[in-house]
Formats: C-alpha cells, sequence, structure tokens
C-alpha cells in the first residue's frame, strides 16, 4: 500500500474521528468499523480525507509536489528524455524475466549512456514511484537565496515607511535596510551593493517605491485576499457616479484664458452604458450632483446630431445608484465622502425618491473598477486627441498646454457627449455573455441582452419627476405674485389663489410650495393643488437676462445692490463683475469662481434646450476666426510690474490668497 492511497479491506486499521477503528465487514460500498465494543457503519467513499490507515509504514514518502506538478516543472526537451528513459526501462528491465537482472540492466545502461550502478538506482526508483522517479531532482531544487530573511524584512519595513511620503532614492533606501538590519544583527553581514539593489527591486515588485506616489497610495489602499465584486443581474439595477478633473483645459469666453473643470459621470454597471454626465468648471457643486441624477431618470441623446434623433440606452427607473465622484430611480446610492455627494440636497432627493446612500470605503479605488476605466477609456480614445489635453498627471504634462485652450465648457462636453454614442457601440473587453464567453460586446449590445433577459423596465410613473430634484421655498401668495430672496415671481397660474391661505399644515401651514431650480432662478413653478397642473412663474427681471441666472449670482447681484454706488439691473451688475474680471481686477476667490461660472454660461433662451441636452457640430474654422479677433487680455501678474514702476523705491511685500 502506497501514501496515495487508503485500502479499505477487513482487517485494516484506520484512525476515523479520534479514535482506532477495525474494518469487520465490507457490503458493497458500505464498511462495518469497530473500536472495542463499539460499531459504526459508513459509507466507505466518505472515508476519503478523513480517515488515515495505521498500517502505513514508518517511513513517510518524501515527495511533496503531485506528480503532475513535478512533469509539467521539465521542459519540452527534459520531459522527452524523461519518457525515453521510461521505454527504456519498460523494454529492457521490467518486460523482459528470461535473462539475468544484471543483464537488464547492463543493456539498459548501455540504452540511457550511463553506468550499471546508475541504471539499477533510477530503475529502483521507477519501479517504486513511477514515471516521476525518473526526474532528475536536482531541476527541481527550490531556489536558495544567499540574502540574509532578517535582512529582507528589514527592507520590506523601510519600503512600507516611503508608502505616504515622498519618492525616495534606491540608496536611501538601502541605507535605512542595512541600518535597521545591523541594529538587529550587529554581527550580522549585508549584501553585496549589486545583490542588495537587484534584491531591493524584487522586494519592491507591485510597491511602487520608485514610481508614481499616487499609484503607490492606491496599492497600499487595496485590500488583501480575494477582492469583492458587486455583480448587477440587469440594467438600472445599479448606477455608478463619480466625479474626476477633466484632463484638458477649457477657455473662458470672456478673458481667453484657461480654465480647470470636472466631469461628473453617471454609468450603468450591468451594460457600461452612460446615463448622464455634466461638466462643470472649477469644481462639481450638489446642484451638478441633482443635474446628472435628473439626466438618469429621463432619455438622453447621445452622439452626433442626426434627422433621427435616436434616445440612447434607458434603463427606466433603476433600483441602485452607486455614487463616486446616466432615465432611472434606484434604490441604493454607493457615494463617495465629498460634500456634493453627502449634501442636504442630495439627501433630500434621494430621500423624497426613496433612495438609499450608502458610502463607500474612503481610498478604495477597487470600489468603483468600472468608472475608474471609463475615465481612462475616455483619456486614451478622446481627450488625449484634444487641443490643450495635459495628461493625467503633472509629469504627463507638456511645455505651456495652457495656451493651447480652445475649446469652451458647453463645447468640450458636447464633445464628450458626442464621443459617448461611439462609446456604446464599441466591443467592452470586460462585458461578455456567459454562454459566450469569447465574444465581446458592446454596451449597447449588453443593454439589449439584459433587457431582453430580465424583461423589467421600471418607468418613472409620472412627468413631473423633474420636480423632485429642486428645493421647495415656502412663500405666501400676494396680489404681486410671490417673494423669494427679494425677487419677485408672477404668473397666470397664481390668479385663483392670490391672497389665500394654502391648504397645506405643518410647519408651513397657509404657506404655498414654490420648487426652485438654483441654477437658474429666472423662473420657478407652482403647482395647483385643484387641477394638479404645474405653472411656470417668471421672475421680473428676467426679460434683461439672456443667460442662467444661478442662485449663487443672484445672491451676489444682491449684495451688491445693499453698497453704495449699486447698481438697479441685475444684469448690469453681472455685466461689471465680467468685465473686472477680465481687467484682473476681482481680486476675492468668492468672485473669481463666480465669474468664472457665468463666463461658461452659453447665452440662450429660456425656451431653448440646454446645451447639453443637445448635441451639435462645432464649426472649428469659424471658431478659430472668432478666438483670432478677441482681444488679448494682460494677465493678473502684470499688475506686479506695474506697481514696482510706479513706486520704484518700494521694497517686496507679502500677497495673501483668499
Amino acid at each position: 500500500m502506497s501514501a496515495e492511497s487508503l485500502d479499505i479491506s477487513v482487517g485494516a486499521r484506520l484512525w476515523y474521528e479520534g479514535a482506532a477503528w477495525t474494518v469487520v465487514e465490507l457490503d458493497g460500498s458500505s464498511a462495518l468499523l469497530r473500536a472495542g465494543d463499539q460499531f459504526k457503519k459508513v459509507h466507505a467513499p466518505s472515508l476519503v480525507g478523513t480517515a488515515e490507515s495505521l498500517d502505513l509504514p514508518t517511513v513517510q514518502d518524501a515527495r511533496a509536489e503531485l506528480d503532475a506538478v513535478v512533469l509539467a516543472s521539465l521542459n519540452t526537451k527534459q520531459r522527452e528524455e524523461v519518457y525515453r528513459e521510461a521505454k527504456v526501462f519498460d523494454e529492457l528491465v521490467l518486460a523482459t524475466a528470461e535473462s539475468p537482472v544484471n543483464d537488464r540492466y547492463e543493456a539498459a545502461a548501455d540504452a540511457l549512456g550511463i553506468s550499471v550502478r546508475t541504471a539499477y538506482r533510477r530503475g529502483q526508483r521507477y519501479a517504486e514511484q513511477g514515471i516521476v522517479g525518473l526526474v532528475d531532482t536536482r531541476l527541481l531544487q527550490p531556489h536558495r537565496s544567499t540574502v540574509d530573511p532578517e535582512w529582507d524584512s528589514a527592507c520590506r519595513e523601510a519600503l512600507d515607511s516611503y508608502r505616504d511620503q515622498s519618492n525616495p532614492s534606491m540608496k536611501s533606501v538601502l541605507n535605512k535596510t542595512n541600518a535597521l538590519y545591523l541594529s538587529r544583527r550587529p554581527q550580522g553581514t549585508v549584501p553585496s551593493r549589486a545583490v542588495a539593489y537587484r534584491r531591493l527591486r524584487e522586494l519592491d515588485k507591485g510597491r511602487y517605491t520608485f514610481g508614481a506616489a499616487k499609484q503607490r497610495r492606491s496599492v497600499a489602499e487595496r485590500p488583501d485576499g480575494v477582492l469583492g465584486r458587486l455583480r448587477a443581474d440587469r440594467p438600472g439595477q445599479y448606477v455608478v457616479l463619480d466625479t474626476t478633473p477633466l484632463d484638458v483645459f477649457a477657455m473662458e469666453p470672456v478673458t481667453g484664458r484657461w480654465i480647470n473643470t470636472e466631469l461628473t459621470v453617471a454609468m450603468d454597471l450591468y451594460s457600461r452604458c452612460i446615463l448622464g454626465l455634466i461638466l462643470r468648471p472649477i469644481s462639481t457643486t450638489a446642484q451638478d450632483v441633482a443635474a446628472v441624477m435628473f439626466q438618469v431618470v429621463t432619455p438622453q441623446s447621445w452622439g452626433p446630431p442626426s434627422d433621427e434623433d435616436v434616445p440612447g440606452p434607458y434603463v427606466g427607473v433603476p433600483e441602485t445608484l452607486l455614487a463616486q465622484e446616466t432615465g432611472a430611480l434606484p434604490d441604493t446610492i454607493v457615494v463617495d465622502h465629498g460634500k456634493v455627494y453627502l449634501s442636504q440636497r442630495t439627501r433630500a432627493v434621494c430621500q423624497r425618491l426613496g433612495i438609499n446612500i450608502q458610502p463607500a470605503i474612503p481610498h478604495k479605488p477597487t470600489d468603483k473598477p468600472t468608472i475608474e476605466r471609463f475615465f481612462r477609456t475616455l483619456r486614451q480614445q478622446l481627450l488625449e486627441h484634444l487641443a490643450a489635453y495635459k495628461g493625467p498627471d503633472i509629469y504627463s504634462r507638456g511645455k505651456n498646454i495652457e495656451d493651447q485652450a480652445f475649446y469652451y465648457v458647453p463645447e468640450l462636453e458636447t464633445i464628450i457627449r458626442e464621443w459617448v454614442g461611439i462609446y456604446h457601440h464599441t466591443p467592452h473587453q470586460g462585458l461578455c455573455d456567459p454562454l459566450l464567453p469569447k465574444v465581446e460586446l458592446s454596451p449597447a449590445e449588453m443593454f439589449a441582452r439584459g433587457m431582453a433577459t430580465a424583461g423589467v423596465l421600471r418607468l418613472p410613473a409620472s412627468d413631473d419627476l423633474r420636480m423632485e430634484f429642486l428645493d421647495v421655498a415656502w412663500r405666501s401668495i400676494q396680489h404681486y405674485g410671490v417673494e423669494i430672496d427679494g425677487r419677485r415671481y408672477d404668473g397666470p397660474g397664481l390668479n385663483l389663489h392670490r391672497g389665500t391661505r394654502s391648504p397645506y399644515g405643518g410647519a408651513h401651514a397657509g404657506k404655498w410650495s414654490i420648487m426652485i431650480d438654483r441654477d437658474d432662478v429666472r423662473t420657478v413653478y407652482f403647482q395647483d393643488p385643484d387641477t394638479r397642473t404645474w405653472h411656470d412663474l417668471e421672475w421680473e427681471h428676467a426679460p434683461g437676462l439672456d443667460a442662467p441666472l444661478s442662485a449663487e449670482a443672484a445672491a451676489f447681484t444682491r449684495k451688491l445692490s445693499q453698497q453704495t454706488n449699486r447698481h438697479v439691473d441685475a444684469g448690469a451688475a453681472l455685466d461689471d463683475l465680467l468685465e473686472r474680471y477680465s481687467k484682473g481686477e476681482v481680486t476675492s476667490r468668492r468672485e473669481k469662481n463666480l465669474a468664472r461660472r457665468l463666463a461658461t454660461q452659453p447665452a440662450k433662451d429660456n425656451a431653448a434646450p440646454a446645451a447639453g441636452d443637445v448635441p451639435a457640430v462645432i464649426d472649428l474654422s469659424a471658431h478659430l476666426e472668432r478666438r483670432r479677433a478677441q482681444a488679448q487680455v494682460a494677465d493678473d501678474l502684470d499688475v506686479f510690474e506695474r506697481y514696482y514702476a510706479e513706486h520704484p523705491d518700494q521694497g517686496a511685500f507679502e500677497v495673501f490668497d483668499e
């Protein structure tokens, strides 16, 4: 009996369930065991892996690897040589019994070109172990390192200490390693310079201590063990949101200067289809996140404009929304810990729509791999081919890239939306049918497959769903309309309710609910409680504005009106702000950010759709001519040169950034 088998026969002794048993009877696949006065009947195959034979020889088999592993460790030439030796022993030693044993081994030794003693030794191993007994054990010796394991431990500790630090040199890491090693083993011997550098590279593999610091921190945050994966069974079950700085500089239409932007994207986890996106200058706000969520629950059009307005993939109302930094109503959103996702506005919208909020684990890129991979695809397939592309990090940036800024923010968003239409029909390596794993599917094909398989499309129950994304203001209806933050709104929809109390109770009893879009306060919305019809209420000064006016810009205008030499017209106040900003006279950071946002908003009519809703083809030739005709504006730094020119006797002064 060998160590690889367990013989079950009458009289065999076994160690099973903590006791010694003797097989007393075999009946088919059942075995009757006896231990003293106790009997146990077991299913014989169930003893595999749970019982041990007590009749094994005392000398155990020293081989630790499987025969298949040993043979697979050889290259083709070595494996053929082993099979040739086995054939010789089969023909000359084991198969022939007429001639003496010594003659047979002499014939095998002559055929193999080895001594008789070696042939006898190999033949014995072949008879006992099989074909693996002919394998030269020297070929399978494990790699032996000449470096002290304690030195390796000190090197790993030194590498771990630089996880959140700036990139060190290899020499400094080795010096720190040697110091740690000698402090623990004063009599130890450090490896030579060449061996130390080679061993350092081996231990640093996968740590990126001498590579990108961002990648090093990301890898360090990666969880150990098996990575969990969130799986979606159908479109709309999970929707992922994330925000990232765009790797392309945009241009301000007022000053012609470059500006940074942030892109917020919503993606269906099952099909990888993009359900909504928005591009904003400076940074993303809670209103922008709500705008993307509104796109998720409403059908969107992607790709270049055409005569046939074919909407893109629409998942309806998704069950779960995973938000990081795409229409649908989710059950849960998994969000980053940014305040724009955990703001009161986002919480209120999710609560009104029955959406749960699940914060993601901080600094865990493995929680959102699909959206991170989409950003990389966007950068490699589109952004790097645009003007003013700045690369994924500062090390990849070219020289004077800011001066190449060419596209306005709405134009960049339009280009991205057109590219998304191409992305939806591009084969995706991560999308496949389990029945056809080698066939790569596009997001649109995966979406169609999911809809055909699930057969469920949850559509919004009301056309008024967009109102759920707006803020509520409680006001009384006067003879002139309603007043919100000093702005008066009026419309025919208030005629039946002027000077009356509302039927609502609670904390705002007697007042009427007015829905406000914080991105454009020129119009608010009022719902008649009797007919359930929505009415638009226009601000009395809205006809003087040809662009959306956000609540932030309106508050700035109101603040100016309280100062001396104040502006009466809101449009004139905003025009003055943009003019001062173009001349470099705006010093407040808040005013600068506000001016940049206003400068990137295109002028549009109240009834015209948003730039992001209707993709358009950009006339680059006319665009370039318009840019060339634009007046050049002096940079902000010119103010220092003018100051020193006018005050040559003044020393240096300190500038504080608000």
